[in-house]
């Protein structure tokens, strides 16, 4: 019999197929209850309506069997006093609370030391009387720009351009914006070792998908890369990993600049969006990455891609598998549910022969998605 485990998140369908391919039964709380959660074999889910989302998780995790370990998908790395909580009660398989919660600070990207085509970009949690002051009357010093992230934000949720002279609450900080290709690694560690799984190209803010400016909105991998540059990923996961006591798998945002630099901007102690799609890629469980049943599987060959669907307008969502196959799309409610403006239809997905053409694809997807609602 396989061993159960809690997995923790906003939505958590692609973490629970995960955990069932590596060996787990999957016991979900998550604030969707999507169709193809609910069918994942073996699973148990449990749904936290959103306006009582997270508080509602430390209630329902009391029925989970008291021997699982717990798995964090999106949504909880702010949520410092209830993952403190669960810990008391049970161990968790990502990252453990406090290293969650110290890798998640503002100000944890700039301890990193500086190497050869590593980048640091500059945090701000205050921002001095006078210093608004110069930039209400004189704008931004030179060209830097800055962006307002919201502390507990996930999936570049309420990011948005910080206009000179305002305040930081302390909800809040700023980040340096760095022009280049949004990109995701994917690491497995044990708090001292690292392993790069894979990377992804991030697809943030495409309006074709009716994402807003800095939401992320799909994955395509993979990311063709130069040695060299998997050797500074690889080297940033070791550091981290080392420096935060990380556990588990995780990811790093980060920017590509033109001149192939790497710019962290944010690191996601959890299972994220874009290791569904580097395991389709490799062939590897990223929850079990020494399972050996995967081991003489060859990896894909084409390029592998997702993307989130956002509603354009309120409206209720259509029956989606009328339009799409099973391993076409995912993340699907219940036919009829109402969605307000802004809010996540589903998840599609698309291979192709090269990264445009599976842009493409996803795109066409998206529109039929749009022709229904």
């Amino acid at each position: 019999m396989s061993d159960p485990l809690i997995i923790l998140g906003s939505s958590v369908r692609a973490a629970a197929k995960s955990a069932v391919a590596a060996g787990y039964t999957p016991w979900c709380i998550d604030k969707r209850g999507d169709r193809d959660l609910r069918a994942v074999a073996g699973s148990s889910v449990r749904v936290v309506e959103p306006d009582h989302f997270p508080q509602t998780i430390l209630h329902l995790i009391e029925a989970a069997p008291a021997d699982a370990k717990v798995l964090l998908a999106g949504g909880l790395d702010g949520e410092a006093d209830l993952l403190k909580a669960i810990g008391f009660e049970h161990t968790f398989l990502s990252s453990p609370p406090e290293a969650v919660r110290r890798v998640r600070w503002p100000s944890a990207l700039a301890t990193i030391p500086k190497s050869p085509g590593l980048r640091r970009c500059q945090t701000l949690t205050t921002v001095s009387f006078l210093r608004r002051l110069w930039r209400l009357a004189f704008g931004s010093f030179g060209k830097t720009r800055y962006l307002l992230k919201p502390r507990d934000s996930y999936g570049g949720q309420g990011i948005r351009w910080y206009r000179p002279g305002e305040p930081i609450d302390a909800t809040h900080y700023l980040q340096q914006h760095v022009t280049g290709m949004p990109v995701s690694a994917v690491f497995t560690c044990d708090g001292w070792s690292s392993v790069l799984l894979g990377a992804t190209e991030q697809l943030i803010g495409e309006p074709c998908f009716g994402a807003s400016e800095f939401a992320y909105c799909g994955s395509i991998g993979p990311l063709q890369v130069s040695e060299k540059t998997r050797e500074v990923m690889s080297h940033l996961g070791v550091v981290l990993t080392q420096r935060f006591d990380l556990r588990g798998v995780f990811g790093v945002d980060m920017v590509m600049d033109f001149k192939g630099n790497l710019w962290p901007v944010e690191v996601n102690p959890r299972y994220t969006a874009s290791i569904e799609i580097v395991e389709k890629i490799t062939g590897t469980h990223a929850l079990n990455p020494n399972d050996g049943s995967r081991k003489n599987k060859p990896p894909r060959s084409s390029v592998q891609g997702k993307a989130v669907v956002y509603a354009k307008l309120a409206g209720a969502v259509p029956d989606l598998y009328e339009l799409f196959s099973d391993h076409e799309v995912a993340d699907v409610p219940e036919a009829g549910k109402a969605l307000q403006k802004g809010a996540a239809v589903c998840t599609v997905f698309a291979s192709g022969h090269s990264r445009d053409d599976c842009f493409n694809k996803l795109k066409t997807m998206a529109t039929k998605v749009y022709s229904v609602m």
